[in-house]
Order: structure tokens, then C-alpha cells, then sequence
């Protein structure tokens, strides 16, 4: 091979590696993302052949560019693209099928069957653990506690000496509204709340208050929701024959309560024991904006639920280039990007094929551009100093599973080896509610203790390289990818994203819809900041594992959804994200 002469940092020779960026083109970009996006690999849902198809195209690409596998899985033939893939186990989460009964002082008054292929429009099964379920009944209005908005149902049962322990609770969705799109309540804007745009936060405002035997949620009292209840069940049940959610555990002691939709006709079965219906409840705490909430006696719920928990195979593709300092090559710069996404929605009319192009494709071809351009530099003999590694994550649209796995299960080279993780979710696009509407700009996220220097190198070669991007800083809480599963063991990232483009999340994040020049410009510049990371002497700052410790419990991940406080006493899921919970750490020095 060519030998390797000692590789500068990008701050120290900015146009050695402008050399390189050059080779990331808007072109190549196009290339590969018009393929990956492709409906050839069918929305690419994890576990799916879809997804299968893609690791092999990934693995195929890196072999073709030279990188060495870094997989785990056995391979009869050392050249079969296995040989870059990270195997790993999935659990779906969601029944074959379920039945509600409702027993009102003794005499069954409803039962409501759901499944693939019998719904009858009365109740279908929405999260929570896939587990029977059996007690009395407490209405809890809407299920909301929020004292900036002074509106407190929790509160309300606590006066009232009302717990929720053991029985089955019933709100109602959503929040007061005045209407579809504007709350009774007083918000900032005039709009529906997080309690009504978020589930999350009412799942975690109800494990706050107690351990129900499962809650109810009536779906349809409120204008959101009215004349919506059948189709909202049938495309519920049509759902379970695809992959659904998925875990890495089988089952979990922190599981939520099982939680179901009802229909106001099951609801008012329920609610005939006091008097009420869920319309007339409703139309009285929307009129006074004053919790009612009561316990419904005499009424008995029951769930039995089949499981539909199989055991499923995903797995990560890693990519592997060596460094080429003797000093510095045991430590490693993790690449990253998720080429998973949503899969088919067989239920849609039109398009039914989630593609991913921004996300995130996008990532996962820059990616692989960046790969070429390190390739190439090795074979001139400017080979990274320390090794890197090009992590493509399966599981990410499930809950961050597979970086999760690879941190904590399965990491190719400790934790502590790690000089930084760079990652790429969602860079092709553009946010339309960006700030100030710019379409020239790139969104970096990082906290102060672990992204610091990494963010400041960033903006120093943004200049220097003569990329020249807007870049703006988000508060990290928005933006979940996987550096959460790094930053949780204090491994020094940044992450680059264009947010919730206008097509997220829907058959419309087609590879037409990415503005490739700006896709290319937003590579270069992660190229550069890889290449400074990789190459200068001391990594990039942030908190060696070394000075970590435990801190007792476990709890999830940095999330949007208000619950990294939440603390439990066993490793599992999260209650609230459903994501997977780690142990608690904290600094040394700040015991």
C-alpha cells in the first residue's frame, strides 16, 4: 500500500481536506439516495425484507469502497455482506388480539372484541403491556396535571381521596377544546397543548399518580376526535398484520398499564352506573374549566389479551477503517446515521410507501460519501490517525434500538475508546418552521459538557473550508437521534440535522423533494469536522468514562417527552417513550 505519511487536522491544513470534500458531490449524493429511497426497499421498516435489502446494499457499498467489516454475525463466506452486520433481537409489542368486558354491579353491560379481523367499533388496543387486566373504575376527566395552565384532574381525585391503584382509569382525550384546532385552556398561542398534540405526557402524569390496572381513553367526546372512532379502530386493527412496535425485551417490569381507545357508546356503558355520559361530563368541565372526576362504583372492567409478541432479527451494518497512528488507532470516531424508516401503510390510499429520503437516507448516503472520501485519502497515504467506524443503525423509528444495542449490549470497542460520535439524522430537507425561513442552514445539537469543543471546531471550519452554512443551535431536548444512545455515556458528539422537514414522516419524503447541492455542502462540512476529530492529538473534549460512577437506578435517555427524570429501581422500558432504560451515571468529581 502507499505508505502513510503523518495526517494533518483539518484545522491545520483546511485545503488537504478541501481536496477531499471536493469528492462529496451533489451528484454522487443523488446516486446512491435515489436508489436507497427507493420503493424497491419498501420504507425500509425494521426487521422487514425491506430493511434486510438495504444492510445488504450498505455492506455492498462499503466492500466496494474498501472498508474492512466491523460486524458481528457469522459468515459462511468471509465476502458476504453479513460479515458487516451487528445481529440483534426484537420483540413486537402489540396483541393478535383482545377483549374488553365492562360488568355493572355484577352483570356484563358491554364486551368488545379486537383483532386483525373483528372490530366492532367499540374499543381497540393502543400501548402498554400485553397483559390481562381486571378492576373497578375511576374517571379522571381529562388525565391532565399542568399548573401553568391551572388545570389539575390529579389533584382533583387526591381531594377527593380517590386513588387510582389497581383499578381501571377513563379520560377523555385531548383537552378542552373550543374546537379542532383551538383549546379552552389558557395556552400561549391560543392552541391545542401538549396534552393534546403529546400522549406521552398524560401517560406520564398517570404513572405519577399511581399503578391503575389499565386506562381507558375515550376518543371520540371531543371535536378531534367525533365520527372518527370506527375508521380510527379499523385502522388500527388492519395495522397488526405489519411489524408494529418493537422492543428489546420481551416484556418489562416498567411497563405502562394496558391502555385502550373506547368509543363514547362503550364509555356512556361504563359511566351509567353514575349517572353520566362521557358528552355530558365533557360538555361540564369544558364550561367551567374545573376537573370532574369521580369513582364510577358498582362497575368492573376486564381485559384478556393474546399477545402477539414474536421474536424478530434487525441488525446494524459497521464499516471499518483502521487508523494509521500506532498512538492513537485503538480510539475511534463513530459515524453514525439510522437507515431505517416507517415501512408500507397498507391502509393508505395513493402512496403507501414511507421512503425516508431525508430521513434518513440522507444521512446514510452521507455517510457512505464520507467513507469514499476517507477510503481515498487512506490510499494517498493520508489515512485518518485514529480508526472510525461507520455505524448504520436499524431500529431507530422503534425507539433508538439499535444504537441503544450497540452501546450498551454489544459496543465493537468500549465505550471509553470512543474519541467522539458524529451523527447524521434527517440532513436532506428543510424545516418550515425554521426561525427564520432560511433554506442555507444546518441545525448542530450538542450540551455543553460533551459537544463543546466539537460544536466550536464545527464553526471554525465552516469558515475555513469555505462551506458557510447558517448553523443553528437547538436545545438538545428537540432532537432525538441516535447520539442520545453516546451522550448517555458522556461520549463526546454532535449531531447534524435538518429537523421535522416539511415531508416528515410521510409517503411525500420522496428523493425528488432533497435539495442535493445543500445535502453535498452539509456533508463536506461533517467530512471536516471527522477529519479534525480523527486527526488532531488529544480528542475532541468531553468526559472520559473513566470519571463516571454510578448514580443508582435507571432512567431513559434524554427524550422530548418530559420523563429522563423519571427513576426506577430495575432495568427496562421506559413507561412514557418506551425507550430502553440505562443505568443512572454521573461524574466522579461531582459525587
Amino acid at each position: 500500500g502507499v505508505p502513510q505519511r503523518p495526517t494533518p487536522s483539518a484545522i491545520e491544513a483546511p485545503s488537504v481536506v478541501g481536496r477531499y470534500q471536493q469528492m462529496i458531490t451533489a451528484r454522487g449524493l443523488a446516486a446512491r439516495l435515489y436508489f436507497l429511497a427507493s420503493d424497491f426497499f419498501e420504507g425500509r421498516e425494521t426487521s422487514t425484507r425491506g430493511q434486510r435489502l438495504a444492510a445488504d446494499y450498505l455492506a455492498s457499498q462499503y466492500r466496494a469502497l474498501g472498508l474492512a467489516p466491523k460486524g458481528t454475525a457469522a459468515a459462511a463466506d468471509a465476502r458476504s455482506p453479513a460479515a458487516y452486520f451487528q445481529r440483534f433481537r426484537v420483540y413486537r409489542r402489540q396483541p393478535s388480539k383482545t377483549r374488553l368486558e365492562v360488568a355493572v354491579r355484577g352483570r356484563r353491560v358491554a364486551a368488545s372484541t379486537y383483532s386483525r379481523r373483528s372490530q366492532d367499533g367499540l374499543s381497540y388496543f393502543a400501548f402498554g403491556s400485553l397483559s390481562d387486566a381486571a378492576g373497578g373504575v375511576v374517571f379522571a376527566g381529562y388525565g391532565i396535571r399542568d399548573a401553568a395552565l391551572g388545570y389539575d384532574d390529579f389533584a382533583a381525585l387526591a381531594a377527593q381521596g380517590v386513588r387510582i391503584d389497581g383499578k381501571w382509569i377513563v379520560i377523555l382525550a385531548d383537552e378542552p377544546l373550543r374546537d379542532a384546532s383551538a383549546s379552552l385552556l389558557p395556552t400561549p398561542d391560543g392552541k391545542p397543548s401538549k396534552w393534546t398534540t403529546q400522549p406521552s405526557h398524560k401517560r406520564k402524569a398517570i404513572w405519577l399518580a399511581g399503578r391503575p390496572a389499565g386506562v381507558l381513553v375515550v376518543g371520540d367526546a371531543g371535536p378531534r376526535g367525533a365520527g372518527k372512532f370506527d375508521e380510527s379502530a379499523a385502522r388500527a386493527a388492519s395495522a397488526l398484520d405489519g411489524v408494529g412496535q418493537l422492543s428489546l425485551y420481551r416484556d418489562t417490569p416498567s411497563s405502562f398499564p394496558p391502555t385502550f381507545m373506547i368509543s363514547s357508546r362503550m364509555a356512556d356503558k361504563i359511566l351509567s352506573a353514575a349517572g353520566r355520559t362521557a358528552a355530558s361530563v365533557a360538555r361540564e368541565i369544558d364550561r367551567g374549566l374545573r376537573p370532574s372526576v369521580f369513582e364510577v362504583k358498582g362497575v368492573e372492567v376486564r381485559a384478556a389479551v393474546e399477545p402477539g409478541g414474536e421474536e424478530l432479527e434487525t441488525e446494524n451494518v459497521l464499516a471499518f477503517i483502521e487508523g494509521s497512528d500506532p498512538a492513537l488507532k485503538d480510539q475511534v470516531v463513530v459515524v453514525s446515521s439510522h437507515y431505517d424508516h416507517l415501512g408500507v401503510d397498507r391502509r393508505a390510499t395513493g402512496d403507501q410507501i414511507y421512503n425516508g429520503a431525508a430521513d434518513d437516507a440522507s444521512g446514510t448516503v452521507a455517510a457512505l460519501a464520507l467513507a469514499e472520501a476517507f477510503a481515498r485519502a487512506k490510499a494517498d497515504g493520508l489515512g485518518p490517525r485514529r480508526s472510525l467506524i461507520f455505524a448504520n443503525f436499524s431500529g431507530e423509528e422503534k425507539g433508538l434500538l439499535g444504537s441503544t444495542y450497540y452501546a450498551e449490549t454489544g459496543p465493537i470497542v468500549p465505550l471509553e475508546k470512543i474519541a467522539a460520535n458524529v451523527n447524521m439524522d434527517g440532513v436532506g430537507g428543510f424545516d418550515p418552521n425554521h426561525p427564520t425561513g432560511s433554506r442555507d442552514y444546518i441545525y448542530v445539537v450538542g450540551t455543553r459538557r460533551e459537544s463543546e469543543e466539537l460544536i466550536e471546531t464545527n464553526r471554525r471550519l465552516n469558515e475555513l473550508t469555505g462551506v458557510r452554512l447558517r448553523l443553528d443551535h437547538p436545545p438538545p431536548s428537540l432532537f432525538n437521534s441516535d447520539h442520545v444512545s453516546f451522550q448517555r455515556r458522556s461520549v463526546p458528539f454532535i449531531y447534524y440535522s435538518t429537523g421535522l422537514t416539511e415531508h416528515f414522516h410521510r409517503p411525500s419524503d420522496e428523493p425528488a423533494t432533497i435539495d442535493y447541492d445543500h445535502l453535498a455542502r452539509v456533508a463536506r462540512l461533517v467530512f471536516a469536522n471527522v477529519w479534525q476529530a480523527a486527526n488532531q492529538d488529544a480528542p475532541p473534549g468531553g468526559l472520559p468514562q473513566s470519571r463516571l460512577t454510578a448514580a443508582g437506578g435507571y432512567s431513559c435517555p434524554p427524550c422530548p417527552f418530559d420523563c429522563d427524570d423519571l427513576v426506577f429501581e430495575r432495568p427496562g422500558e421506559c413507561p412514557v417513550c418506551r425507550m430502553v432504560l440505562l443505568p443512572k451515571v454521573r461524574p466522579k468529581d461531582r459525587q
